[in-house]
């Protein structure tokens, strides 16, 4: 008998995934506890390690925070950019690819890193290990067409400190 995501640890959440308009919402709520608490809030939700992601936007210039799952890697930190199993990779996978130099907060931890879209093979050896981590993304990566990409956030020295 074969199991359904619902029967997976950290899967059962699949049955609801927010809209864009609530995902928004949800996000700046999730941001403004995580920065009125210096990270000692929201930086774990729903079985993941949450971290602010600080990008420029690509066309207007701006700042823009977000949280986000994280997963550790030995530069850094890891992100999916699922965007939810969306046919489209979300705003802030855009933004970094223009302006790779970005700032994280992750708990109360502050710093500047530098953000790369990792090759293919490094990409095929990490999603193995995430998705055994967390197999929501392999749910995610059935719901959609694109190769789902991760972003290393690789950090740069405790002397390049926000």
């Amino acid at each position: 008998m074969s199991k359904t995501h619902q029967d997976k640890p950290g899967t059962a959440f699949i049955s609801y995934v927010p809209g864009p308009i609530a995902l928004r919402l949800i996000s700046k709520i999730h941001t403004a506890i995580y920065q009125m608490s210096n990270g000692r809030l929201s930086h774990r939700l729903d079985g993941l390690d949450i971290l602010l992601l600080t990008t420029r936007g690509r066309r207007s210039g701006k700042l823009y925070q977000t949280p986000m799952p994280y997963f550790e890697h030995p530069d850094g930190y890891l992100l999916i950019a699922s965007n939810a199993g969306s046919a489209s990779n979300p705003g802030w996978f855009y933004n970094l690819l223009d302006h790779p130099d970005i700032s994280i907060q992750v708990g109360s931890e502050k710093r500047k890193a530098i953000a790369s879209v990792l090759n293919e093979k490094n990409q095929r050896v990490w999603w193995q290990q995430l998705i055994n981590l967390q197999p929501r993304y392999a749910e995610y990566q059935q719901t959609t067409k694109r190769v789902i990409p991760i972003v290393l956030l690789k950090k740069k020295a405790l002397d390049e400190r926000i």
